[in-house]
């Protein structure tokens, strides 16, 4: 899990030089308008058109005119869907009195053979299930629960990119439910939260936003942008590694120099929690309980968090099914990904992958 929030002020976007500015708008006026680790054994589970010329001789205005440009060559595609499917169903307990039964016939009989979770709210892992006398009971990591103790959970269904080509813009995803706007502040269009943006270039400047299109906005704080080039912190000898952005909560991956792979992540919500530097994979996890460290100011507990890798002491990167807040810094240290990046990651890193955790560019 990961430890806080870290808000970092946004880069001001950029705007292409004088020069190229002057030709584009004569060329093209349209266009450009700590969390702590106990590695125990997962249990066994049991089973365009042109916009139409009007034939009036003098057409009144209708509002703001947007042009339609040519579809541009696809750029990604979404990881394949097969990598957000997990092993176990989880769910959450929040009563702390909830009842862990040593046997199923305990659990059906209600004997005093009973413990508790650590603590509460607590994630479980549900491996298996039975039905007594039209009664469901789930097997979880320690034992047996009456299944109306526990609530079922639906993990994210976000997934990351794979990048097809190469690009020179800015990339990235929204973060919210959104309006776009025009430069007098009109609305554009509607965007939905985790929709894929890509900034382009801009006549004018609009200070807090960027532009996705011509003359239209979004405000900086609704999106993580990221991009494909090497990040100079990586080093020119650098070409193979997983680079984390604190700043826009933002992962990407590099081979041979080039950008294959990008998504956000949810690191500490506190200033601290998941720190920079360069580090390597250290171990691998198929499954994992987690439990904060001695010390901890931390309370949570966590059955069978998928695809854990340690790179520095109890920290790591692992998936996260109990929170859809991937963008913002919610984790307890750890860096969180979608079940189906999570998987993709750990399927992609070695033993020894260089990660490099960044404040910001």
């Amino acid at each position: 899990m990961g430890k806080t929030s870290f808000n970092a002020n946004k880069r001001m976007t950029r705007t292409p030089s004088s020069v190229f500015l002057l030709l584009l708008s004569i060329l093209f006026p349209f266009l450009l308008a700590s969390c702590g680790a106990d590695p125990t054994p997962a249990p066994v589970p049991t089973n365009a058109a042109a916009p139409t010329v009007s034939a009036s001789p003098t057409p009144a205005p209708t509002g703001t005119f947007t042009p339609t440009l040519t579809p541009e060559p696809a750029w990604y595609t979404l990881l394949d869907e097969s990598y957000a499917a997990l092993e176990y169903r989880y769910g959450l307990v929040n009563d702390p009195k909830a009842r862990v039964y040593a046997s199923l016939n305990d659990a059906v009989q209600g004997t005093g053979n009973f413990g508790y979770l650590p603590n509460a709210p607590a994630y479980v892992s549900v491996v298996g299930e039975e039905i007594r006398d039209g009664h469901t009971f789930y097997t979880v990591y320690y034992g047996w629960m009456d299944a109306a103790e526990v609530q079922l959970l639906t993990p994210s269904t976000f997934r990351g990119i794979l990048l097809t080509r190469d690009v020179n813009f800015r990339f990235g995803w929204v973060l919210a439910d959104v309006q776009s706007v025009n430069a007098d502040g009109e609305p554009v269009r509607s965007y939905r939260r985790y929709e894929i943006v890509h900034e382009v270039p801009a006549l004018t400047e609009n200070p807090g936003y960027v532009a996705v299109g011509p003359d239209e906005w979004l405000p900086e704080e609704a999106v993580a942008l990221t991009s494909s080039r090497v990040p100079e912190d990586a080093g020119t000898d650098t070409c193979r590694f997983i680079y984390v952005d604190l700043a826009e909560q933002t992962l990407r991956v590099y081979n041979e120099c080039k950008l294959i792979f990008a998504t956000l992540v949810s690191t500490g919500r506190q200033t601290g929690w998941t720190f920079p530097g360069r580090f390597a994979i250290l171990q691998k996890f198929p499954y994992i309980q987690l439990t904060p460290p001695a010390g901890s100011i931390s309370v949570y507990y966590l059955e069978g968090a998928p695809n854990f890798m340690t790179y520095s002491g109890d920290l790591g990167f692992h998936a996260a099914y109990w929170h859809d807040d991937f963008g913002l810094p919610v984790s307890h240290g750890c860096i969180n990904l979608a079940p189906a990046d999570a998987k993709w990651l750990y399927t992609w890193a070695w033993l020894g992958e260089r990660v490099i955790i960044s404040a910001g560019e």
